[in-house]
This record gives C-alpha cells, sequence and structure tokens, in this order.
C-alpha cells in the first residue's frame, strides 16, 4: 500500500497536472462609485497625484489607488480536474471538491479558476476563490462553489519578493527562536507605542480613539496595583532570581515596577509543584531561588520575561504562600491575594500564556511538530500578467477547520487570566501569537502583523484566548453571559473554587458596568441590574447543557444559581414581560469582605409570581422530557424529546385530549429522581410548582421547576430544572397558553434556598 506523503513548506507538492500553473498579478487602477453623480468607473488622475470623478470632476480621497488581481487559471475542464484528483493532485483535489457538490456542472463544458484581489497597501494575507465560466460564451456561471472549500490561502516566505503581495507566512515553530522573540518584542512595542484601548481597564472609556497622534509615552503602573510580591529577575547580562515584598522593600523598588511594569504567567498546574512558596521558606526565596528547582513552566517565563526587557515576574506559585494556614483550614495570605487577581493580570505590562502545557513539568518552549494541512502547501510561481516576468514563489494553503484545544483553555482559573489581561503572548501548540484589547497577529500563518479587531468580528487567533475588552461592543450582561457560558465549559481541579475562579471576572463586570452609569450588583454568580427588575428574571433562566452531571458534593452556591451545578450551561434570555419580581435576597460571604468569592451555606431569595401545581397543569396537559440542545440560543427552542412521557396513570382529573405540552429539563440526575417521585404520587403533585419568568407571546410560558419543602425544609424551596409549557394540536379554538396560565395559577411569594 502507497503511503501518502505528507507536504511541507520544506517539500511542497508538486506534480505533473500543477507544475506548469502561474499565479497571475493584474495591477488596476480601483472602480470608484461617485456618490454625487453615481459615475460609476475608473476616476481620472491629474497632475497633482489626485483623483477626480471623470463625470462631475469632484475629488475622490483614495488610500491606495491600484487594486492587485490575482488569477490562477487551471488547465483542465471539468473533467480533467476530477481526473487530476483522483491521481492525488492536491491542488485539483481541492478544486473537485467544491465543484462535485454542484451536480450541474459535471455536464457541459466549464472553464474553472482561482481568483482574489487586494489592495496595494493592505497588509493582511491573500486568499483564493473557486470561479467557473461557461466554456462557451465565458459568461461567469453564478454557482456557489466556494461554500463547499472557502479558500486557499497564499503564503510566501519572508524575504521572497512575492511577499510583499501577501502577509501569510509559514508557521514559525521554534517558539524560542529569535525570530518569534523579535515578533514579541516588535507586537509589545508596537502595542505600548500606539494602542490607545490596550492602555485602560479593559476600555470603559468606550468612546476613546484606538490610537493617539503621535507616539505614546511611558505607560506606569499605579502603586496600588503593584502585586505585593513579585520575583526579581535581575537583568540579562546579570541575572538573579530572588522574592521581592514590594511595599517592604519601599518607594525606590515601587517606583521602578511602576515605570518598567511586570509581567504576570498565566499556565496549568497539572498537579503540585516542585518548588512553590510556604511560610517556611518565604524568608529563603527573598534571598535567592535555584532555578533549577522550579517545574519547566516556570523556568520558561523566567527566560521569555528576560527575553522581552522586563526585571519583574509574578507567579502565583511563587508569589502567594500556599499553606499558611489559620487554624480552620482556610488561607488567608491565599484569600487576600485572590481577592487582587483582577489588578495583577489587569494591570500587568504583560501576560505570558503558557497555552500548551497541561501541567507546570511540562514547559512550553520546546520546538513545536509540523501539524499537517488539509491541502498544500502547493508551490506555484507568481508572475506578472502583463509581462510575464516571474516576481516570485507562493504556496497554496487550506488549514483544517479546527484545530485541537489548547490544554489551558480547559482550566477553569485560567479564563480570568487571560481574559483580564491587556497584551498577551500566547504560547499555543502550534506557534507564538499576541493578543491585546486593541489587535492580534502571529509570527506566522494568514495574519502576521498587528491586525485592529474588528467589533464585532473575530477576538482571537487562538480560540478560547481574548481580553475580555473585545466584547466592549456588547451589553455588560451580554458580555457576563459569554464568559459564564465559556467558564462552564471548563473544568476545575477543586469543586469549592467554582465561584472563586471566576470572581476577578465579575468584579471587572460590574466595574464597566458602573462606569457606563449601570447600578450592576453581582449576586452568588448572577449579574443584576438594581434598575432592571427583569435582569433577575433572565438570570434566573439559566439551563444545564448537559443535565447528567451530578450536583457538587458540598454546598457552593444556592440551587437557583449555575454555579450550583457542574457543567456547562446556557444563560438565561428574557424575551418579552415581566411575569415576576425578586423581592429580596440574602447572601453571606465565606471570606470577610470577599463579595465576589465563595458563599455560606444558606443563601436565598424572594420570588413573588404566578404559580401553577404539577398537579394543575397535569390535569390540562402531557410532560414530556427534553434534552438540552448544545446549539440552541434561545431556550427550549430546539429541544425535542428524549425519555418518552411521564407515566400518567397516577394523575387525576386527566383529558384525553391534554390541551398543554410540559417540557422539563431537570438541572441535575439528583434533581430528575426528585421530580419523578413527586410526579409518582398524586399526594405530592401540589409540592412541584412550574413559576413563570419569561412569557413567548402567545406561544407559551418558560420558567422554573422549584420544589416546595425539598430536604424536609418546612417552607423553603429548591430549584430543580425549567420548563416551557406550550399548546398542543388539541388546542386550536382554545385560550392561549398565557392566557390559561394567568388566569389558572395563583400568586405567591417562593423562598428559593
Amino acid at each position: 500500500m502507497k503511503v501518502p506523503v505528507v507536504s511541507t513548506f520544506k517539500n511542497p507538492h508538486s506534480c505533473r497536472h500543477c507544475s506548469g500553473i502561474h499565479l497571475d498579478l493584474d495591477v488596476r487602477r480601483p472602480k470608484l462609485l461617485c456618490f454625487w453623480c453615481d459615475f460609476d468607473g475608473v476616476p481620472k488622475g491629474t497632475s497633482h497625484g489626485k483623483y477626480i470623478c471623470e463625470q462631475c470632476t469632484r475629488e475622490f480621497f483614495i488610500r491606495d489607488n491600484t487594486e492587485h488581481h490575482f488569477t490562477l487559471k487551471l488547465g483542465y475542464d471539468v473533467e480533467g480536474i476530477r481526473d487530476a484528483a483522483e491521481e492525488g493532485c492536491e491542488l485539483y483535489s481541492w478544486v473537485w471538491r467544491g465543484i462535485s457538490r454542484e451536480d450541474s456542472l459535471k455536464k457541459g463544458k466549464y472553464r474553472v479558476e482561482l481568483y482574489g484581489w487586494k489592495t496595494r497597501g493592505g497588509r493582511d494575507g491573500l486568499g483564493l476563490m473557486v470561479r467557473v465560466f461557461d466554456g462557451v460564451t465565458g459568461e461567469r456561471v453564478p454557482v456557489l462553489v466556494a461554500n463547499g472549500v472557502g479558500e486557499l490561502d497564499v503564503y510566501a516566505f519572508e524575504g521572497d519578493a512575492a511577499g510583499v503581495y501577501t502577509s501569510c507566512r509559514p508557521y514559525v515553530r521554534d517558539v524560542r527562536s529569535e525570530e518569534s522573540m523579535g515578533f514579541a518584542r516588535g507586537c509589545l512595542r508596537g502595542c505600548l507605542e500606539g494602542h490607545t484601548w490596550c492602555r485602560t481597564d479593559q476600555i470603559i472609556e468606550i468612546d476613546m480613539p484606538r490610537r493617539p497622534v503621535g507616539v505614546l509615552g511611558g505607560e506606569r503602573v499605579e502603586y496600588g496595583d503593584i502585586p505585593s510580591r513579585v520575583l526579581d529577575l535581575g537583568r540579562l547580562d546579570e541575572p538573579r532570581l530572588r522574592l521581592v515584598e514590594t511595599w517592604e522593600e519601599g518607594e525606590e523598588l515601587l517606583g521602578r515596577i511602576s515605570r518598567g511594569g511586570f509581567v504576570a504567567l498565566s499556565y496549568c498546574w497539572g498537579g503540585d509543584q516542585r518548588a512553590k512558596l510556604l511560610s517556611k521558606n518565604l524568608d529563603a526565596y527573598k534571598r535567592s531561588i535555584d532555578p533549577l528547582s522550579l517545574d519547566q513552566t516556570l523556568q520558561d517565563a523566567i527566560w521569555v520575561a528576560r527575553q522581552v526587557g522586563f526585571q519583574y515576574l509574578w507567579i502565583d506559585a511563587l508569589c502567594i504562600i500556599q499553606d499558611n494556614l489559620d487554624g480552620f483550614g482556610t488561607n488567608p495570605d491565599k484569600a487576600f491575594e485572590i481577592t487582587r487577581m483582577a489588578s495583577y493580570y489587569g494591570r500587568a505590562t504583560l501576560t505570558i500564556l503558557a497555552a500548551s502545557a497541561s501541567a507546570a513539568a511540562e514547559g512550553f518552549l520546546a520546538p513545536r511538530a509540523f501539524s499537517p494541512f488539509r491541502t498544500g502547501p502547493v508551490c506555484v510561481l507568481l508572475r506578472n500578467h502583463d509581462t510575464k516576468e516571474i516576481l516570485g514563489t507562493v504556496y497554496l494553503v487550506e488549514e483544517h477547520p479546527s484545530t485541537p484545544a489548547e490544554p489551558i483553555t480547559t482550566r477553569g482559573w485560567t479564563l480570568q487570566e487571560s481574559l483580564l489581561s491587556r497584551r498577551i503572548l500566547v504560547f499555543a501548540q502550534r506557534q507564538l501569537y499576541w493578543s491585546c484589547v486593541n489587535s492580534f497577529a502571529g509570527a506566522g500563518g494568514d495574519v502576521t502583523v498587528l491586525t485592529d479587531r474588528m467589533i464585532p468580528g473575530r477576538r482571537s487567533l487562538v480560540e478560547g484566548v481574548y481580553p475580555v475588552g473585545s466584547l466592549i461592543d456588547t451589553s455588560t450582561t451580554a458580555q457576563w453571559g459569554v464568559i459564564v457560558e465559556e467558564y462552564t465549559r471548563r473544568f476545575l481541579g477543586q469543586e469549592g473554587d467554582k465561584l472563586w475562579a471566576v470572581g476577578a471576572l465579575a468584579e471587572q463586570i460590574v466595574k464597566v458596568g458602573r462606569a457606563r452609569g449601570e447600578k450592576k450588583r453581582y449576586v452568588a454568580g448572577l449579574l443584576i441590574d438594581e434598575e432592571d427588575k427583569k435582569s433577575w428574571l433572565s438570570a434566573l433562566m439559566w439551563r444545564p447543557v448537559d443535565p447528567g452531571r451530578k450536583r457538587p458534593r458540598r454546598y457552593r452556591a444556592p440551587t437557583w444559581s449555575w454555579a450550583g451545578v457542574n457543567g456547562e450551561v446556557r444563560v438565561g434570555r428574557l424575551q418579552n414581560e415581566e411575569p415576576a419580581v425578586v423581592e429580596d435576597w440574602g447572601v453571606e460571604f465565606a471570606a470577610k469582605g470577599a463579595e465576589y468569592g465563595a458563599l455560606k451555606p444558606g443563601a436565598w431569595l424572594r420570588l413573588r409570581g404566578t404559580v401553577m401545581t404539577a398537579e394543575e397543569v397535569g390535569r390540562y396537559g402531557v410532560v414530556v422530557w427534553v434534552k438540552s440542545d448544545n446549539t440552541a440560543m434561545v431556550l427550549f427552542q430546539s429541544f425535542e424529546p428524549c425519555d418518552g412521557p411521564v407515566d400518567r396513570s397516577k394523575w387525576t382529573g386527566l383529558s384525553d385530549q391534554p390541551l398543554w405540552e410540559l417540557k422539563m429539563l431537570e438541572d441535575s440526575p439528583e434533581d430528575k429522581e426528585a421530580i419523578m417521585t413527586t410526579l409518582a404520587n398524586s399526594d405530592f403533585q401540589s409540592m412541584l410548582l412550574l413559576i413563570a419568568l419569561d412569557v413567548w407571546h402567545t406561544q407559551g410560558v418558560a420558567g422554573i421547576l422549584v420544589e416546595r419543602g425539598a430536604g424536609d425544609q418546612t417552607g423553603l424551596c429548591q430549584r430543580r430544572g425549567s420548563f416551557f409549557l406550550e399548546k398542543t394540536d388539541y388546542a386550536r379554538g382554545h385560550p392561549d397558553v398565557k392566557s390559561n396560565f394567568f388566569e389558572l395559577g395563583h400568586t405567591e411569594t417562593l423562598k428559593i434556598i
């Protein structure tokens, strides 16, 4: 059996079918539409280097006075393309994958080419798409071949003459190389000198311009944002490693850190570490730390920080006392430092993100392994369309549509570390990337120059790693929704960390909201607007993506909070009215003053609204369990029955033609068992309550399921799940569900724990 050859940039694909093909460059003057006279055509140049409309002579502002059009004409018709693909030509295989989806192209004569264009001044990459023409008339055929295959990116090596026409470069797999470190230093310098947004606290001031007039002056860190302890790395020519307590050292050290900045490390512990700060070695670490005693990730971070020009580095394992217990099983030093995480990552000049390492022992500077492309690289010569002069060599590449997740994006604690950071060096599995509030770039790949984020648009070149400032165009409620959904997909080593590990982000979002004039409040994982009563209802309408995950073994949050369940959740988005109101609530913090941290047992809220019992609903409807749909954007919109209807034989007063269908989604297996037990016993059906939180016009009612007296707690309720109540086919001619629910139900205030 013949083993397929894997194409690389050093050994690109080239065969008898594609070796004679050229990518032709045609330089043209741009066509423009005049908004004054509707003239559509090429503007007229003047002796002063300006351009005017041919028809009304008004002046155009043209930043780039030429366009670059790229055409790659294939040498075969459709049958030839198919044959070349079957023989293994990577270029023709890619084209055939798109053409074969269109049955209309399999008959008749057609000419196929690849085409792309960009302005002369565009520093972005270049992509080619498929175009099809009638072989007889020459007219373009309007088929959507591109939908099947996307684009081929055009790469070139740095230094090749073709490199001026595309910024796509081969990946730099040696992240320790001078090329990678030069990329890091260049991005940092460009951001410090020219990105106004990246100097703010995640752009609370949303109306400020992206860039200044001229070059920005030196950035300073406020004394109050400087960490309690940092590592002193010395200088490149005089390295050292010791721990310093910043406020103990005094004004001189604080001034140096304020002017020169500091770096923070974000990484996965992956278990215990060989060396960490303990109460017994604090004094020794202040004298000196042996670098070789540290895990490899920490050693790598020290090396990178020195290479990009920093003397001070913050690493949690070495800057937070890990064992200083107070006799009650808590660590006062850690509890205090966690409350300052927003400042540490948010005001660090730079964050080093060890994205590729799943444990501190692994390190993140080893050369990256080559990962094959889906197509290519295919080697093609670039030539001038008019003169036929060869301009250089390019490589056509199709990336795989998805790449493996970075280990760091699977861990809960690391989410806030990247989202709070303003500038991030991302050491990913493929290469080194840059991400800041304003821009992103890669050392290689399809974006190799600092590229402004489009808002809304692409957040990052590395999935799950971006500053929260990239969500600036959305409301704080929507930002928190994105954070919760991303956070709950991640893993936590300790169940009790659920609220701690996202607390700094919550504090940041509340701060942003208040800067926008909103009265935001954070309550047990929920973001509330004190001036918008509906915000409570929306926050309570979360649902689990996988209700098969058990609740935590020990108390972590009230049942009405997403933090009280394990696994991924979807947040609520209210559609219309406000059928209920939260009258009061109460929580007690596990650590004094830590309102963004863990809670003591006993959190509660009083919810007043229209309630129906399961017994009452059962008289009119049928009950169906539903399963969660990962792609559903709105509650229950895409749910399907999964376990079949609940046994209704024990229900009383049932109709043979149910008017309602009650779709229920449990919060956990324990909750489902409790619901099933209640429904199976007619004496207890009145204990299962449906309280409406949202109304969908006349289509139905949505809300939460609560059980009265759960766990023998008389008068108190626990949340068990969520529901959607809608009409059945038998309900034609009957009043809508909304009218029936609010007419047959009763108003009650429930205390939910």
